[in-house]
């Protein structure tokens, strides 16, 4: 397919797409979703963004494909309706607005049912009572439909959701939700093979897809440990490849992906990240280096270990290929993979817990 004909095909079948995100980093997120974008090959065109959400042009499967995948994406919602808020608006100017511009007949089957949700980010509108705006947008709805179509709380067809945020409001059919808890069964503590220390699996998909990992490709981790970011990336659909110096976390890693991806193929390799041994051409590297004070690379092992990583990771990425990184703040991480050959384009300080706080770097082949 020419160019043209992938542009024209994107306009007519992409809709403006309103990405809700975490509260947990005020970047982070929305780079997760750019790069699952981006790594995907998925046509989009970014109109807005902001704290805790992200507007694109895409088309809905791909609204939903991403929102899936997105480790701190809250849900998509299809906007059917964007407006600002003003602090003198009422209730029946929102609701007003949204039954002049949209005909809800045209979104229903035959007897499909409903349900309408308000959120806000921050403190956004916050003189809005959600209960009644719910309520008062499902009666247009039912009104609308002449009461064909129902409200149903517990399993509707179609949910609509309306969120303030900043100065605005979207009103849209909602894509994808992400249900709380989703990540629970794969904590770490609840693995067949258990390793202190280990990324929880939330953090270890952030890391999947800030390497711009494409679901059809190659993903290495060559410190994978107990495997945390190998069950990430198997469970988005990758070819995932593990290394690992010490067979015990390679045994440990081999029973994780066994309980989590019984039906999926992988390859885990007792060998050196400094010295792999293979030279299959690397889309992809997700990983997070051993560097607790009770490993033998804490200190200034950690900074030799990772040039002679860098340096060697360089022999099996594509031109252009990403490693997204996990490392300690005292680690001159950028110095580190410039030296070697990278562009360090992201570069941010997240807190994990306690004491912790890594620095997620991702870098790029040139």
């Amino acid at each position: 397919m020419n160019s043209l004909r992938q542009k024209s095909s994107f306009l007519r079948d992409s809709y403006p797409i309103f990405f809700q995100l975490s509260a947990v980093h005020e970047n982070l997120p929305m780079q997760e979703v750019l790069a699952i974008l981006e790594g995907e090959d998925y046509p989009y065109q970014v109109i807005n963004h902001g704290t805790q959400y992200l507007i694109v042009k895409t088309s809905l499967a791909c609204g939903y494909r991403i929102a899936s995948r997105a480790s701190y994406c809250r849900r998509s919602i299809r906007i059917l309706k964007k407006s600002t808020v003003s602090t003198t608006d009422s209730y029946s100017t929102i609701t007003t607005a949204i039954s002049r511009e949209i005909d809800f007949t045209k979104l229903f089957e035959k007897n499909e049912s409903y349900l309408v949700r308000v959120y806000r980010i921050g403190k956004a509108s916050a003189n809005f009572v959600s209960t009644k705006l719910e309520s008062s947008i499902g009666k247009i709805i039912w009104h609308q439909t002449k009461g064909k179509n129902k409200a149903n709380m517990k399993k509707p067809d179609i949910v609509f959701v309306l969120v303030f945020y900043e100065d605005s409001f979207v009103f849209g059919q909602e894509i994808y939700s992400r249900q709380k808890g989703a990540f629970d069964e794969r904590q770490a503590n609840l693995r067949p093979f258990f390793k202190p220390g280990t990324l929880e699996p939330r953090f270890a998909r952030l890391m999947v897809n800030l390497a711009k990992t494409n679901s059809k490709k190659l993903l290495l981790d060559p410190f994978c440990g107990p495997g945390g970011i190998l069950v990430e990336g198997g469970l988005i659909g990758c070819e995932i490849i593990g290394v690992d110096l010490n067979s015990k976390m390679i045994n440990g890693a081999r029973k994780n992906l066994q309980h989590y991806l019984p039906n999926t193929s992988y390859s885990l390799l007792l060998a050196d990240a400094r010295d792999l041994p293979f030279t299959e051409s690397i889309d992809s590297i997700a990983t997070d280096p051993p560097y607790g004070k009770s490993t033998s690379t804490f200190g200034k092992g950690i900074e030799d270990l990772l040039k002679q990583f860098f340096d060697e990771a360089h022999n099996v990425l594509i031109p252009g290929g990403i490693i997204s990184i996990g490392m300690l703040s005292e680690v001159p991480l950028q110095q580190i993979v410039e030296d070697a050959g990278y562009k360090l384009e992201l570069y941010e300080k997240m807190y994990i817990h306690k004491s912790l706080t890594r620095r997620v770097g991702v870098c790029r082949k040139v």
